[in-house]
């Protein structure tokens, strides 16, 4: 780390005596430990290192940025120098800016070494666990690892912040086949602090590799409606990351263009709804620590019982809009407070609708619109979940989606990244092929 520290205060030198009136420098190293499985059987073990140097330079307002992959005293001064260059042929906006200084900070998180050994076992468990219990599903790829990364951030403000961080992850690409019939692939994934718990009873394994053994075979639906959506918890963090990009991010805000511009303090979504952005919550195992601008992440909530509280806007946006900073600039680390009925009893509650755990849809248009085929999907009729469909469509608005919101369930999935529940959307436009 100290090593580290020295080439950071090298390349922050260079950019203050290069002109820089505020600058950072970022030297960072990962070491990844990765185990794969393919068809079932191990096929590699490798070790990847990866360092980098990070640096950010205003001079007159001008901004620039740089990041490379050399780490040695002659690469970080040409980085540096670089980093300058960019800084100089940038336009000038004083919303540039950096955090007030804070005391020196140490973020050490998660399990430094691997386990290597447990690990192994771990991922052996996993795939008997599957072999037995889901026999037709056909694991392509198994990929478990080991993360360490350690870096070093110094703020020409004189904030200093070093970080350790460990954290183990399991990703896993399958399918299943019948005879001669396949399903779509499908893949799922969590990360852990410790290796303690077995991989089939992490995030949404299990229940994943059960819908999945469901969809060998598919029906194309020939009608169309107007009915009930059941996200899974990963689906509908995706519909909650594409609501803030298309209505509460940076580049919306300051153009102008979001259908939310006008609405803080005002209800946006069902009153069920509060999303927190919690980076430092006990179930996020790898949230933000810091911001690149040199303040402390913090947890928030963006919606709260329905009202819009604020953007999630970066501290150049903020000052642009007049509008608050995010306290946390990473867009991820959901937690959405469940509700108060099991899944079971919301199936039972929709009419008509779909199951979906997965939308494949391009960007939405300025104001929300959308329309996307609903992947790994069933078709719900009176409560009952029936089989599995193909070809199928969604469409709609992803505003009224938020305010469509009918149910929560007390069930959630904690993958490590998020903490999601499940929920039904009504007013979904619906239609076979």
């Amino acid at each position: 780390m100290r090593s580290m520290e020295k080439m950071a205060q090298l390349g922050l030198s260079a950019l203050r005596e290069g002109g820089a009136d505020r600058a950072v420098c970022t030297v960072s190293r990962t070491v990844m430990r990765e185990l794969t499985a393919e068809w079932g059987e191990f096929s590699l073990y490798r070790t990847i290192f990866d360092d980098s140097v990070g640096y950010m330079a205003i001079i007159g307002g001008r901004r620039g940025v740089l990041s490379q992959n050399t780490v040695n005293k002659d690469a970080i001064r040409e980085g540096a120098a670089n980093c300058l260059k960019s800084a100089q042929a940038a336009d000038p906006d004083e919303a540039w800016q950096l955090a007030p200084p804070l005391p020196e900070q140490l973020f050490e998180t998660g399990p430094l070494t691997c386990a290597e050994e447990r690990l192994f076992e771990r991922c052996e468990e996993f795939l008997a666990d599957i072999r037995a219990r889901f026999p037709l599903i056909s694991v392509w790829s198994l990929v478990a690892t080991h993360t360490l990364r350690e870096g070093v951030s110094l703020y020409s403000t004189g904030s200093l912040f070093f970080s350790r961080r460990g954290v183990y992850s399991v990703d896993l690409l399958f399918n299943a086949t019948e005879e001669e019939a396949t399903s779509s692939f499908f893949s799922t994934s969590a990360e852990m602090l410790d290796l303690d718990t077995p991989f089939i009873e992490l995030g949404s394994f299990e229940s994943d590799l059960a819908a999945i053994s469901r969809q060998v075979f598919t029906k194309a639906m020939d009608d169309k409606f107007t009915g009930t959506v059941l996200l899974t918890p990963d689906c509908f963090g995706d519909l909650l990351a594409a609501c803030i990009g298309t209505y509460a991010s940076d580049g919306v805000i300051l153009d102008g263009t979001s259908l939310w511009r006008e609405k803080i303090g005002q209800q946006v979504a069902n009153e069920k709804l509060s999303l927190k952005l919690a980076p430092l919550h006990p179930d996020i195992v790898a949230g933000q620590r810091y911001t690149s601008e040199g303040y402390l992440a913090e947890d928030y909530y963006l919606i709260e019982r329905g009202t819009l509280n604020q953007f999630h806007l970066s501290d150049y946006a903020a000052r642009k809009t007049g509008h608050r900073r995010a306290p946390t600039s990473s867009l991820g680390s959901f937690i959405v407070e469940p509700g108060e009925e099991s899944l079971e009893t919301m199936i039972r509650g929709i009419a008509r609708g779909l199951v979906v755990a997965r939308l494949s849809a391009g960007a939405p248009s300025v104001s929300g619109d959308f329309s996307g085929v609903a992947k790994n999907c069933f078709l719900i009729e009176k409560g009952e979940i029936k089989e599995a469909l193909s070809e199928t469509m969604v469409n709609g608005n992803l505003a009224e989606f938020l305010m469509n919101i009918k149910a929560l369930s007390k069930e959630v999935v904690k993958d490590g990244s998020s903490v999601l529940p499940w929920v039904a959307i009504e007013g979904v436009g619906i239609a076979g092929k």
